[in-house]
């Protein structure tokens, strides 16, 4: 069952960016499929026994060379241009690897669509060396590391995440579907379809799970969130919007 899978790996997009505008470029501009996965960290398992490989440190791949990146269109029709990519790490050169040296689609100042297709957790079926590995946006955009699970006594399973870097966030995922433990195949979209949260804590050691749901909780078009596709590729943001809890 041996495979190796790198950054030029075909692989698909699911869930509520899938086709997204955000997520389509010039070499794919269905938005639906991209190539490979990068800086993979900390991994997760599921129930029906797939693999989570978890996009940490993707941003040190891509080099915004002018430090200014072409965004989507506002509800004007408009063309917003935005300062670097900096909520994500996007700066000139990158971490120094070059990729965007051979490699035009690592230059975030000509494909400025590219960066928001990394940062996902992927989904392996390590059973089967002919599948196409997924990026399961449900589970929304950030610098994964890990990706746990709970199970509980009804069935109800639960996947929590954090944010791989200072003054960033802890999240967890709950799978809209119940596990299906006689049929595996009953499973396999389990993670297209749910409620991504992100934590707040209180200085007397309580907390609360906010849900991450457009038109909930101020990540509304008054406050530049155009969709639920939208918000997970900006899960950092819309976070930000929440006033969630930054870790150390």
């Amino acid at each position: 069952f041996n495979r190796r899978i790198t950054g030029n790996t075909p692989m698909k997009i699911s869930g509520p960016a899938a086709g997204h505008e955000m997520m389509k470029t010039a070499a794919d501009p269905t938005g639906m499929n991209v190539l490979g996965t990068l800086n993979n960290c900390a991994h997760g398992y599921t129930p029906w026994g797939t693999y989570l490989t978890c996009e940490e440190n993707w941003n040190g791949y891509f080099s915004n060379e002018t430090g200014t990146v072409e965004g989507y269109e506002d509800l004007d029709r408009k063309f917003i241009i935005t300062k670097g990519q900096t909520r994500y790490g996007v700066v000139k050169g990158g971490f120094g690897y070059r990729w965007h040296e051979v490699d035009e689609r690592f230059r975030a100042d000509l494909n400025s669509n590219e960066p928001h297709r990394f940062g996902w957790v992927v989904e392996i079926d390590p059973w089967n060396p002919n599948n196409t590995p997924i990026k399961r946006t449900a589970l929304g955009r950030t610098k994964h590391e890990g990706a746990q699970l709970v199970v509980d006594k009804n069935d109800r399973v639960a996947f929590y995440m954090g944010d791989d870097e200072r003054n960033e966030y802890v999240y967890k995922f709950i799978c809209a579907n119940k596990l299906n433990r006689k049929n595996r195949a009953a499973n396999r979209d389990m993670l297209d379809h749910g409620t991504l949260y992100v934590a707040k804590f209180n200085a007397d050691g309580t907390g609360v799970w906010m849900p991450l749901v457009w038109n909930q909780n101020g990540l509304t078009v008054a406050n530049g969130f155009k969709d639920q596709a939208d918000v997970l590729v900006r899960c950092r943001q819309a976070a930000d919007r929440l006033g969630a809890t930054m870790m150390d």
